[in-house]
């Protein structure tokens, strides 16, 4: 298995395609696989590359907590370890902070940044949000469960009208993706619940597009919508249909957007 010490731990790496680099950032307690079906999309012109954050999958779980300044220092060493920088790079939720804080803290490192379902800074109703996954956690909820209350939060009612569908697509969710550690999802809910980027945004210089749908209600689109008030080159798009959990519930939706604005920065 692919690894390399960046920024003094063991971070876990995969490969697939050809072509100019393309980077993805997985969410919170989420590892590589969770972009298992969007990389056969780009692979065929592309060189794309997944990691495990630290503190998931099969790269290492420092003691925490961690900050997103950390992971996105991780990265940098990642990218540069690899020599594709600087590098087209998607991230998603918690993805998205560590793209932030990438493309203001190595600038060198981005040369084009999507962020999906995305934000600057935490809400009270995020903080809650949040104190509610790490307290069933630590009461040992059955992880199958723990998916179930959070789909209200990630799928629109398309998915969650069909009960059926909704549990059997959780159970398979957790047979296909083990979550993360209670340590490690701790460490990196410590990193996401204190990122504010409000105050940096405007350093970041890669053409950026911010990817939201209309139907977010974890993220919402007026987060998407005030971070590009305060970055210099990003455009919005508001997917009409989509929550949280875009890149699974509409992925043919949300890639050709990013193709789309790929092909329009590179013009």
């Amino acid at each position: 298995m692919p690894t390399t010490e960046a920024n003094g731990i063991q971070l876990w790496y995969e490969e697939q395609g050809q072509g100019d680099p393309l980077l993805f950032i997985s969410g919170l307690g989420r590892d590589h696989l969770s972009w298992a079906l969007v990389t056969p999309h780009f692979s065929d012109q592309r060189r794309c590359i997944v990691f495990d954050n630290r503190g998931t999958g099969q790269s290492e779980t420092p003691p925490g907590p961690y900050s997103i300044d950390e992971m996105a220092d991780d990265t940098a060493a990642l990218i540069k370890d690899l020599g594709i920088g600087p590098c087209d790079v998607i991230g998603v939720s918690l993805g998205a902070s560590v793209l932030q804080a990438l493309a203001y803290r190595h600038p060198n490192t981005v040369k084009r940044a999507v962020f999906v379902s995305a934000f600057p800074n935490y809400t009270p109703v995020q903080e809650a949000w949040l104190d509610c996954l790490l307290a069933l956690r630590s009461a040992g909820v059955d992880p199958v469960a723990q998916s179930i209350m959070g789909m209200p939060w990630v799928f629109t009612p398309r998915v969650l009208y069909d009960h059926e569908k909704a549990s059997h697509q959780a159970m398979l969710g957790v047979e296909a993706a083990p979550p993360a550690s209670d340590e490690g999802f701790a460490a990196q809910a410590a990193a996401i619940r204190t990122f504010d980027s409000r105050q940096q945004l405007h350093l970041v210089r890669a053409p950026s597009l911010v990817l939201v749908g209309a139907e977010d209600v974890l993220t919402p689109p007026e987060q998407s919508a005030l971070m590009v008030d305060l970055m210099q080159n990003a455009r919005l798009q508001v997917l009409p249909r989509g929550g949280h959990g875009l890149m699974a519930e509409y992925m043919d939706d949300a890639i050709t957007a990013i193709k789309e604005f790929f092909a329009e920065a590179r013009s």
